[in-house]
């Protein structure tokens, strides 16, 4: 029943409930274009189908189409998936055999030092307590053993905002918008003003110092010790209480540090320690050896001979 007949059977004076929805009322009581029924009726009065179209084919074709569609976007990533899950067990049965050799590399090491140190002591003989102690300052001067005692630390990290407007006279070179981020040449400063105000042994954290350390950066990672360091920059300098927090900050570290705080955000924050810890360097090497003579109680006549090694 269309919605004409319907208003026309309805009591006089009553009004539809759909009366305002007149659009969708003849969209669901009549789907099919009048023109198009006429002329589907004609078809159907003659014998005809009610449609010439072809979709039934068509249907079919398209089903069949998407089928095929899918099932090869389906078996290539299944073949993804398979590839990348054996890449992923060859990755961990590398990382594995790595962990194995370093672990085992690693207990080598151990070994051969404790050998070295039973074998020293037994060298040394009567010598063993003055040797003992030259070792020990030597060790000391280069870094390879760990040390404690009172000292400054200092503790540089990025701006909040990691920009700063500068001033005239700033000690950078080159003003970026990137200035509230600490650098490397920061830390070099910072370090060797740590070194001119008497510090005897310094870390960067958690790597030591020694004659032949290099503070660099690469990309936007700063390197000690060719480490990548994560911030912020924890500085520990062991030295003197009394002397090395006043002599650092009246010298050239200390004004820079102020200037780094002041002209570009960055934080800075110094603090006296009374037990400050640093750890051996795992990098120091033999660059030159000498052989020792046991009867004369110092170096053979023979020149030193390169061992291969890299300070």
């Amino acid at each position: 029943m269309s919605g004409a007949d319907a208003t026309q059977t309805a009591p006089a004076g009553a009004r539809r409930p759909d009366a305002s929805m007149t659009l969708l009322t003849e969209m669901l009581e009549r789907p099919l274009d009048p023109a198009y029924a006429r002329v589907a009726g004609r078809r159907v009065a003659a014998g005809l189908p009610a449609s010439a179209g072809q979709r039934s084919l068509l249907l079919i074709v398209s089903v069949v189409l998407i089928g095929l569609v899918v099932g090869s976007a389906s078996a290539t990533l299944r073949g993804n998936a398979t590839s990348r899950s054996q890449a992923r067990v060859e990755l961990a049965r590398q990382i594995e055999a790595a962990r194995e050799s370093r672990d085992a590399r690693a207990a080598k090491a151990a070994s051969l030092s404790a050998e070295v140190a039973e074998r020293g002591a037994a060298v040394l003989g009567a010598d063993s307590a003055a040797r003992a102690r030259q070792m020990a300052v030597l060790s000391f001067a280069t870094g390879a053993e760990p040390v404690k005692g009172p000292g400054l630390v200092v503790t540089l990290d990025d701006a909040p905002s990691a920009s700063g407007t500068g001033t005239n006279g700033e000690p950078r070179a080159n003003t970026r918008a990137e200035d509230g981020v600490v650098r490397a040449r920061d830390l070099q400063i910072i370090v060797n003003s740590l070194w001119a105000a008497g510090a005897e042994a310094i870390m960067v954290n958690g790597q030591r110092l020694t004659s032949t350390s290099a503070i660099r950066f690469a990309g936007q990672a700063v390197l000690v010790n060719y480490r990548p360091l994560v911030r912020p920059y924890v500085i520990s300098a062991i030295g003197d209480p009394a002397s090395l927090p006043s002599r650092f900050a009246e010298g050239p570290g200390g004004t820079y540090a102020a200037t780094l705080k002041g002209s570009f955000g960055i934080v800075v924050e110094t603090a006296t320690s009374s037990d400050l810890h640093l750890p051996g360097a795992a990098s120091v090497q033999v660059r030159l050896a000498e052989a020792w003579d046991p009867q004369s109680n110092g170096p053979t006549p023979s020149s030193p001979s390169p061992s291969g090694g890299s300070s």
